[in-house]
C-alpha cells in the first residue's frame, strides 16, 4: 500500500506593518527579489477600503467584515503559492491599531470587534497568522514632508494623534512577541540598508513559540511599550 502524502507545508508569512508613507510596499518588493519570495498586495490593492467616516458602528462592522474576507483572500492565496517565503503587505494587526486610532479622533471604531474577527477567522482556518513581523516607523513629521511629496491621502491618516496612536497600539502588541518574530525599523533609513537588515533577520530561523493572534493585544496595559528603538539598519 502507498504511504499516504504528507500534508502540505504553508510558507514562512511575514508580515510588513506601519503607517502610510513608511515604505511598507518598497521593502516588501525589494525583499521579494532578493529572496525569491512573493510579495502580496494590501487590501486598498484588492478592493475599495471601507468609506470614512463610518458614521455607527454598524458602519465599522460591515468595514471588517469586509476586510476579514480580503484577508481571507490573501490566505488562500499564500496557500496557492510556490514560495518559501510570503511578504503580506500589512496583515490585521494594522486593522486592529486602525480602529484603536480613530477612535482618539473620536470616530466609531470597534478594536474588540477586530481582534475578535480576524482571530476567530485564523481558528477557523480561514486566514493565516504572521510567523513574523516588519515594523516600519517615521517620526509624525517625516510622515508629514513624505505625504508633501508623495500626493494627498485622507488627512486622518497623517494627522500626529492618529499616527502617534496608531503606532502605540501596533507597538503594545509588538511588545508582546519575542525578538526573533519581530523586527523594528526605523525606516528613514535607505532602502538598500533597511532590505538588508530585514534579509538578515529573516535569514535566521525563529525558536520562540509562533506570535499568538491578535485579542491578547486589547488586555495590555496602557502604559508605554517596552519594545526597544528601532533598529537603525
Amino acid at each position: 500500500m502507498t504511504p499516504p502524502s504528507p500534508p502540505p507545508t504553508r510558507p514562512q508569512l511575514v508580515a510588513l506593518d506601519g503607517g502610510c508613507f513608511t515604505g511598507k510596499t518598497t521593502l516588501a518588493t525589494v525583499l521579494a527579489s532578493q529572496l525569491d519570495a512573493t510579495a502580496v498586495p494590501e487590501y486598498a490593492d484588492l478592493a475599495p477600503l471601507p468609506p470614512y467616516p463610518p458614521r455607527t458602528l454598524d458602519d465599522v462592522h460591515a468595514g471588517l467584515d469586509h476586510l476579514c474576507r480580503l484577508e481571507q483572500q490573501r490566505a488562500d492565496l499564500a496557500r496557492r503559492l510556490r514560495t518559501n517565503l510570503v511578504l503580506f503587505d500589512r496583515s490585521p494587526l494594522s486593522c486592529i491599531a486602525y480602529q484603536q486610532a480613530i477612535a482618539h479622533l473620536g470616530i466609531p471604531a470597534d478594536p474588540h470587534y477586530a481582534a475578535g474577527i480576524f482571530t476567530h477567522a485564523v481558528h477557523a482556518g480561514a486566514a493565516l497568522p504572521p510567523d513574523r513581523y516588519l515594523y516600519l516607523r517615521l517620526p509624525p513629521e517625516t510622515v508629514l514632508a513624505r505625504q508633501r511629496h508623495r500626493g494627498p491621502v485622507q488627512p486622518h491618516l497623517v494627522d500626529p494623534r492618529f499616527t502617534t496612536a496608531n503606532d502605540h497600539a501596533s507597538l503594545r502588541y509588538l511588545d508582546m512577541l519575542p525578538d526573533d518574530r519581530r523586527l523594528i525599523l526605523n525606516a528613514d533609513r535607505p532602502i538598500s540598508q533597511l532590505a538588508a537588515t530585514a534579509a538578515a533577520f529573516l535569514a535566521t530561523t525563529p525558536t520562540s513559540p509562533a506570535p499568538a493572534t491578535w485579542t491578547r493585544m486589547l488586555d495590555t496595559p496602557h502604559g508605554q511599550p517596552r519594545t526597544p528603538a528601532p533598529h537603525p539598519a
